[in-house]
């Protein structure tokens, strides 16, 4: 529930700064930050084109550890300068610990999707992203991450 309340104030502070902020387009080449939703971690993006990026993630708590890769397609979004649209497909590996009680492991290696929004600050070195990942694993059958793939990223970007 404390999650929950975490993920719907980041969701109105983005909104908020989104439509209250002077909007201009301005691009970088490489961020890096915090992603922050069921499976929190650092996130590392870099353009490779205009509008082609790798992004990466690591995340970790008691519970798992997973590294993501994926290719993402970002436009700008018509009308609305600095904000960006992008989807994307990739790959994670990892590990999760789920069946407290029964001592139960997962070794989990599969494929990742993303769609999102993300603002890029004119005046400020920062971005912040809004998205869902959804993940299938292939490794085993668990795989609850429909519900939980959706976070908030918090990015310093390198011009």
């Amino acid at each position: 529930m404390k999650r929950k309340k975490l993920f719907v104030a980041g969701l109105l502070i983005a909104a908020f700064t989104i439509f209250t902020t002077t909007l201009s387009a301005q691009s970088y080449k490489t961020a890096f930050g915090v992603r922050l939703g069921y499976e929190n971690g650092l996130t590392l993006k870099h353009f490779m084109a205009p509008s082609s990026a790798a992004e990466f993630l690591l995340s970790v708590s008691p519970r798992h550890f997973h590294i993501t890769g994926m290719y993402e397609y970002q436009q700008p979004v018509p009308d609305a300068p600095g904000l960006d649209w992008y989807v994307g497909i990739g790959a994670h590996i990892g590990s999760i610990y789920y069946k407290k009680e029964e001592y139960k492991s997962a070794f989990l290696v599969g494929a990742d999707l993303i769609g999102g929004l993300e603002y890029t600050f004119p005046r400020a070195p920062f971005c912040v992203s809004l998205d869902w990942k959804p993940a299938f694993n292939f490794s085993n059958d668990y795989n609850d991450y429909w519900y939980s793939g959706f976070a908030l990223s918090l990015r310093y970007t390198f011009r």
